[in-house]
């Protein structure tokens, strides 16, 4: 847990298990948390489809009245309070405006990225420049990709047959290299930047 958190005062802790509810759209009892351990995912839903903004991890902050789903991803405890006290907690603890301000701002970057993604990149380029974030952010070492194939093509506008064709194409290419269920390597990193920045086929 990041050092900021530890002079919070106390609030409300809550613990969830993987797939549990944190929040959903209208929640008629608005709160602020600070993620104490664990990870969740804030999405979007449509019907049957779900669009995920963003990731919140340990020292991650963010409210509850918004019209996003807010699920946890790994088992996880939550402090919170009720967004009157908000005003309150940044007086007493300047670095929670700090830390929402750069949530906010992954959410806003979340969804221009989406946004010029769904406008201008095909599938395939999505997927390769998903690929090369997460290969980077690895250090070049195998990675895991997102929990599940579904929640993947989720993430990128697609099907989950859409995804693995070509996912099962960039392997045979020799581009990506399967190393577990969920895991994979960069192999040509090249290639895949020219196919990531191929705006040309959305």
């Amino acid at each position: 847990m990041n050092t900021w958190t530890g002079n919070l005062q106390q609030g409300r802790r809550d613990h969830y298990e993987v797939g549990a509810l944190i929040s959903a759209p209208h929640n008629s009892n608005n709160r602020v948390f600070v993620i104490e351990q664990g990870r969740a995912r804030v999405c979007l839903v449509g019907g049957a489809k779900e669009q995920t903004l963003r990731y919140l991890k340990a020292g991650s902050l963010f409210v509850t009245h918004t019209p996003t789903w807010i699920e946890a991803v790994e088992p996880s405890t939550i402090l919170s309070w009720p967004m009157s006290e908000l005003r309150a907690l940044i007086t007493r603890q300047p670095d929670m405006a700090i830390v929402a301000l750069r949530e906010i701002g992954g959410i806003v970057s979340t969804c221009l990225e989406l946004i010029e993604d769904l406008a201008f990149r095909s599938v395939e380029s999505r997927l390769a420049r998903y690929l090369l974030t997460k290969h980077k952010e690895s250090g070049a070492v195998p990675f895991t990709v997102c929990d599940s194939t579904e929640r993947l093509a989720t993430l990128l506008g697609t099907s989950r047959q859409t995804l693995s064709t070509i996912i099962n194409r960039m392997e045979r290419e020799h581009l990506i290299r399967r190393t577990g269920r969920r895991s994979y390597q960069v192999l040509d990193s090249e290639t895949l930047t020219l196919t990531a920045d191929d705006l040309s086929a959305g």
